[in-house]
């Protein structure tokens, strides 16, 4: 079954959540204590704003040229100098590190808010095979992926969220038969992250992104038969998401 894929699938950098710590003052024993947030300073705001938007270029340009990515192209796109980049990234690499970190989290959380079933097989079977389909569409982004997975103990954490929520829920409802523990986790990821090593090393079918969550869902405890019939409804959600 062949999935439907445009330019629009690439995911666009937005402006992202700065969580300040809020200091506690606390006056007497009795007293409560009250909290201040503390607004981020101007020169915080502009720093994120031109972070982003060298984020933002970087995704247009690796949208555009793949692995032919420059560092040029991207200070070019964004209407910056060659010195604000290095400001905000080492070298071409670390750039490709952070689009392929938020662009993923980002893919997550908009696969969380594009799905609306309340089925937490549903949402797994959706998020994995959009993850799966990126890294076809885009061998770039897919290598990023795996360094990323090597050295981003907060990468991580935070994709770990997304996909413990759905074990968690599939379990406890009757769906997975796996508990989400730490060995189901590796499990899954795993199978995921050797999956996107084949993707781009080029030894991947074009049906191995639907063959891959079949195979997940079953290790989940899925049946055969429903398992199919979750990866049509993830394809059939992930074309009209094209649209």
């Amino acid at each position: 079954m062949q999935i439907q894929w445009t330019a629009q699938s690439y995911i666009n950098i937005g402006t992202l959540v700065n969580i300040d710590i809020v200091p506690i003052y606390c006056f007497t024993s009795n007293m409560a204590a009250p909290q201040i947030e503390e607004k981020p300073s101007r020169g915080h705001k502009k720093r994120e704003r031109t972070r982003n938007q060298l984020l933002a270029a970087g995704v247009a340009v690796l949208a555009e040229k793949g692995e032919a990515l420059t560092i040029s192209d991207v200070v070019a796109r964004a209407e910056v100098s060659n010195g604000t980049f290095y400001n905000y990234f080492s070298d071409r690499d670390e750039l490709i590190d952070a689009l392929a970190e938020h662009s993923l989290i980002s893919l997550a959380a908009q696969s969380a808010a594009q799905t609306s079933s309340q089925d937490p097989a549903q949402r797994f079977a959706f998020a994995t095979l959009r993850v799966l389909i990126r890294a076809m569409e885009d061998p770039t982004w897919g290598r990023a992926i795996l360094r990323l997975t090597d050295h981003r103990q907060s990468f991580s954490r935070e994709m770990d969220r997304y996909l413990r929520e759905d074990l968690a829920s599939g379990f406890e409802q009757g769906l997975f038969e796996l508990e989400p523990d730490e060995i189901t986790m590796d499990l899954i990821t795993g199978l995921i992250m050797v999956s996107i090593h084949r993707i781009v090393r080029g030894d991947a079918d074009p049906d191995h992104a639907e063959r891959v969550l079949e195979r997940a869902l079953s290790i989940l405890g899925v049946a055969k038969e429903q398992a199919r019939i979750l990866v049509t409804q993830a394809i059939s959600d992930q074309n009209q998401n094209q649209h």
